[in-house]
């Protein structure tokens, strides 16, 4: 994989290999133990966020927001790419309760943005890197190796934001098993029984 400038391209594979190596590892042990989780067991998106942000590791303050529901609703997933493009939560209110506006103060859209995607059973991360004029990359990172990527973790890089949408469904899709793709074409979506479906995500997003 060709080592991309950090200037450009916002993060360098070098980067992003020694986060998954060397910085996640010992975050994820510390975050187990504290919970009293055995070294394998599944950590939820929240007990992360809870325990970057108590040990400063993320600033609260540049927390944006978090959405979820079904991936493959463009409905649902539209909440986490409009947080990804803007910088901002468009649901989120100002101090005197009114809805805030995604453009007010700044353009956010000149923002790096992060977001962590908590999708079947597994995290993987999002980063929106500005170019200028409102358009933007947006790079898929996935920690898994897979023998498709040769045992490595790889990243997915977007052009805009119609490729990105394609990307996150194709992504989606290729994780459900037989099974649940049966499941999925006899159920319709419920938010009841969200816990139980196969289709449910959640998405929790940081800008700079």
């Amino acid at each position: 994989d060709q080592i991309l400038s950090h200037k450009v391209y916002g993060i360098t594979n070098t980067a992003i290999n020694e986060i998954i190596d060397k910085r996640s590892p010992p975050v994820l042990r510390a975050i187990r133990s504290k919970l009293g989780l055995n070294h394998h067991a599944l950590i939820i998106p929240s007990d992360v966020h809870d325990y970057l942000v108590d040990e400063k590791i993320l600033p609260q303050e540049k927390f944006v927001g978090v959405c979820g529901g079904n991936i493959l609703d463009e409905d649902h997933t539209k909440e986490l790419i409009d947080m990804l493009v803007n910088g901002v939560d468009g649901n989120a209110k100002n101090n005197s309760g009114d809805q805030k506006n995604p453009t007010e103060k700044k353009d956010n859209r000149i923002q790096k943005v992060g977001a962590a995607l908590f999708f079947r059973e597994h995290v993987i991360s999002i980063l929106k890197i500005p170019l200028g004029n409102g358009a933007c990359y947006f790079d898929l990172i996935d920690s898994l190796p897979t023998r498709k990527t040769g045992g490595m973790a790889c990243r997915t890089r977007c052009k805009d934001r119609s490729s990105f949408e394609t990307m996150l469904g194709w992504y989606a899709c290729s994780k459900f098993t037989e099974g649940q793709c049966d499941f999925i074409d006899s159920n319709q979506w419920n938010d009841g029984m969200c816990d139980f479906d196969p289709r449910v995500f959640q998405g929790f997003v940081w800008a700079e």
